[in-house]
């Protein structure tokens, strides 16, 4: 019995042609940096994501503080999620490396953000320990200590910052080993103050704003003065700010330790795990649409008049009309 030789292939191609046809298919990857300003929108649009404002002096703590929040999912569930991926993980991880032992650093630091890179977004997704309800995502907001030291100095500057009208949460963070010091106290909390202040001036918050007004490094702060001390600060700067209350929906003040000293007896993370908690679980705010007309032209032909009679309601109509 013989048998048939191979069919051909329809239209075959060379092995040069093969490889070119290959090589034209590419594959973007992210690269997993901070995410610019349009990239989160794109994240906003697609999701109900929360936005973060961190706001504070240089060196107040910021970076920090998002490097201990993603350096909390590395070993257990932290503030009963667990992590559920990040577009912007290679920024977590260059945030993170200078206070790991790979770095080969004798005393832990953390990279700042440059002015240079204006506003950045991380992104973190989470989900319940439980596993009982859906991914969650949240958008965090770095902004440099210089966009601060700007806003305190120009009304331009702050009312350059559209981030902040539009957060779900402005979190302004204050230099607690300063506010502990004789040297720095009374000008921390002026500065921290005077932002405040020229907030409301700037119309940067709106009647259901929610603020969160964080006493940083309390590690520093229990080691400077001591426990009845540092309780009588946090009192008392609750009592500086009280008078922005009824302005806000919400304001509160906490002390946290992001990264306390190892001979402190603070945990790691020291109260960011509520803050965590309250920024995933409490609903986003809303924007109100605002009603806007459009401007009466004159009408050319019988057509141009048709949506003028079906909804008037449209359109812009002078007093005397």
């Amino acid at each position: 019995m013989s048998t048939s030789p191979p069919t051909e292939p329809l239209n075959p191609q060379s092995g040069a042609e093969a490889t070119a046809t290959v090589g034209e298919v590419f594959v973007n990857l992210p690269l997993g940096k901070p995410l610019g300003e349009l990239d989160a929108s794109d994240v906003l649009r697609a999701t109900d994501a929360p936005v973060v404002v961190l706001a504070g002096a240089p060196k107040s703590g910021k970076t920090t503080l998002l490097a201990s929040l993603h350096d909390g999912f590395q070993r257990t569930p932290f503030a009963g999620y667990l992590a559920a991926g990040s577009r912007t993980v290679m920024g977590f991880e260059e945030r993170c490396f200078d206070s790991r032992t790979a770095s080969g650093r004798k005393t832990p630091v953390t990279q700042r953000t440059r002015v240079q890179e204006g506003i950045v977004f991380y992104h973190m997704k989470v989900r319940k320990q439980d596993l009982l309800s859906p991914i969650k995502q949240l958008l965090l907001a770095d902004m440099s200590g210089e966009h601060y030291e700007g806003a305190l100095d120009s009304a331009t500057a702050l009312r350059a910052l559209t981030v902040i009208p539009r957060a779900d949460h402005f979190v302004h963070l204050v230099d607690g080993g300063r506010l502990a010091s004789k040297d720095w106290s009374g000008h921390t909390q002026a500065n921290a103050l005077m932002l405040m202040r020229r907030c409301f001036e700037e119309k940067m918050f709106d009647s259901d704003a929610k603020v969160d007004i964080l006493l940083t490094k309390w590690d520093l702060v229990l080691a400077r003065v001591g426990e009845e001390k540092a309780g009588e600060l946090l009192r008392s700067q609750q009592e500086a700010f009280r008078g922005f209350e009824k302005k806000l929906g919400r304001l509160r003040m906490m002390p946290i330790a992001s990264r306390p000293h190892y001979k402190s007896a603070l945990q790691p993370a020291y109260g960011l795990s509520g803050l965590l908690q309250s920024w995933m679980e409490e609903t986003p705010r809303k924007s109100t649409p605002q009603a806007r007309q459009l401007p009466l032209t004159t009408l050319q032909i019988p057509f141009d008049s048709f949506a003028l009679r079906e909804a008037p309601h449209l359109f812009e109509r002078n007093s005397d009309d």
